[in-house]
């Protein structure tokens, strides 16, 4: 997977999540998509797989959320038919293919990876976990659930539903449950003083 390969995916992605219906989501939008794919690369990096096997989950990471571009529920269906079209055009091999829409698969909530590839994408997926971005990533998620999904919780309602996410989630990657893993328990620590302080 050439940089160049990646480059013009990246662009080919970028005029879907700039679409109608994903340029106004808060949260599952280009930017988003833009860190996931050099979070993909860092993470890559960081455990030894080769840069010609990363240019492929970042090919994952391009398509993991376009899906949004025509349902919000079950998109990940709709983001693996337009990755299997995409890159059906551009002459991958069927192996591929697999490699890629595996990695999107397992992007479903709950996370279910079977491979080192798709572990890679779901670690990338949820970095900010791990991050002091967290905070601000998941106000915009809250807003995104409530113009998209219909669903408003209370303050304390959202920061329980926060505390048992982080909670049940585990990092997949030797990287994430080395360096993300930390900065997650920090996260969970400020949730849990916060709804003790209300």
């Amino acid at each position: 997977m050439t940089a160049m390969m990646i480059k013009s995916t990246t662009d080919y992605c970028s005029n879907i999540l700039h679409s109608d219906k994903c340029k106004n989501l808060p949260f599952h939008n280009f930017a988003h998509t833009q860190e996931v794919i050099e979070n993909v690369f860092l993470i890559s990096d960081a455990i030894g797989i080769q840069l010609e096997e990363a240019g492929f989950i970042a090919m994952a990471a391009c398509f993991h959320d376009t899906g949004f571009s025509e349902t919000y529920e079950g998109h990940e269906e709709v983001s693996k038919r337009l990755a299997a079209q995409y890159m059906e055009k551009v002459n991958c091999t069927k192996r591929e293919i697999e490699v890629v829409l595996s990695c999107i698969d397992a992007t479903k909530m709950p996370q279910n990876p079977h491979d080192i590839y798709a572990e890679v994408l779901c670690d990338a997926d949820l970095f900010h976990l791990g991050t002091s971005n967290f905070f601000y990533r998941n106000m915009l998620l809250r807003k995104e659930w409530e113009l998209f999904r219909d669903i408003v919780m209370t303050d304390d309602a959202w920061l329980l539903h926060n505390i048992s996410f982080l909670e049940e989630h585990r990092f997949k990657t030797p990287y994430g449950r080395d360096v993300l893993e930390k900065g997650k328990q920090e996260n969970l620590n400020k949730l849990k003083q916060l709804i003790q302080v209300k």
